[in-house]
C-alpha cells in the first residue's frame, strides 16, 4: 500500500467518524442535506451499470453510520427533549451514586429516592453510568427498563455513553437548567464545574429515605 493509499484511507475513516457525529448530534438535519445532495447528483448523473456499484457503496455506508449513531439519540442529555421541560420542578438524580445509598448497589434504594422526590411535587431527571447495568448484574437493561424500574417515563432517563462518566452530563444540565443535584458525591474531580450547583445529600435507612439539603 502506497502512502496515497493509506491517505485515502485515513481520509475515508476520518470523513465517516464526521458524518457519524453529524448523524448523533444533529441527526434529521444530516439526513436532510444526504438527500439533498443524493437528489443532485442523482439528477446530474443518473445511475448506470457502472455507476451502480458506488451508489449502493454509499448507501451501505449511510447505513452503517446511522447503525453507529443510533446507540447515542438515547443518550443524549434529557434537556435536549422538551417533554423533559415541561416540569419547572425538575430536580437531577446521579442515580449511580443513589444506587450506593443503602451500602449496596441496589435499584429499590433508587427507587425509594425517586418516590420521596415525586411525593414532593418533583421531576426527577435521572442520570446513570453505563456501567450502572454492571453494577446490577444486568447486562441487558437499558434506558426503557429503568423507567419501567422506577416508575419514570422514558425522557427522564438518561444512560450516558460508554467510557464516560455522568458526572460531566449531570452536572452541565444541572448549571444549564438551573436544577440542584441529588447525591452524595463531593464532585471533588469536577469541583470548578459543580461550583455553585446546589447539592441535596442523602441516606436509607430502616426502609425511608432521609434527605438533606432542602
Amino acid at each position: 500500500m502506497t502512502d496515497y493509499d493509506v491517505l485515502v484511507v485515513l481520509g475515508c475513516g476520518l470523513a465517516f467518524l464526521g458524518y457519524v457525529t453529524c448523524l448523533v448530534w444533529a441527526r434529521w438535519v444530516t439526513l436532510g442535506g444526504t438527500v439533498v445532495l443524493a437528489g443532485w447528483l442523482w439528477s446530474g448523473t443518473p445511475p448506470t451499470a457502472e455507476t451502480a456499484l458506488y451508489w449502493v457503496g454509499a448507501l451501505v455506508l449511510v447505513l452503517a453510520a446511522l447503525w453507529c449513531a443510533r446507540p447515542f439519540w438515547t443518550t443524549r442529555p434529557a434537556s435536549s427533549t422538551s417533554a423533559a421541560k415541561s416540569n419547572p420542578n425538575r430536580i437531577v438524580v446521579d442515580g449511580t451514586n443513589v444506587m450506593y445509598w443503602d451500602g449496596s448497589p441496589s435499584l429499590h434504594s433508587l427507587r425509594l429516592a425517586v418516590d420521596a422526590l415525586v411525593k414532593r411535587k418533583l421531576e426527577p431527571i435521572v442520570f446513570l453510568d453505563a456501567s450502572t447495568r454492571h453494577h446490577l448484574n444486568d447486562k441487558d437493561l437499558n434506558a426503557k427498563g429503568f423507567a419501567r424500574a422506577l416508575g419514570l417515563k422514558a425522557h427522564q432517563i438518561t444512560i450516558c455513553p460508554a467510557g464516560t462518566e455522568a458526572d460531566e452530563f449531570l452536572i452541565k444540565y444541572a448549571r444549564t437548567e438551573g436544577l440542584p443535584i441529588v447525591s452524595n458525591d463531593r464532585f471533588g474531580d469536577r469541583a470548578k464545574q459543580a461550583k455553585g450547583v446546589k447539592r441535596i445529600r442523602g441516606v436509607v435507612a430502616n426502609g425511608k429515605v432521609v434527605f438533606e439539603g432542602f
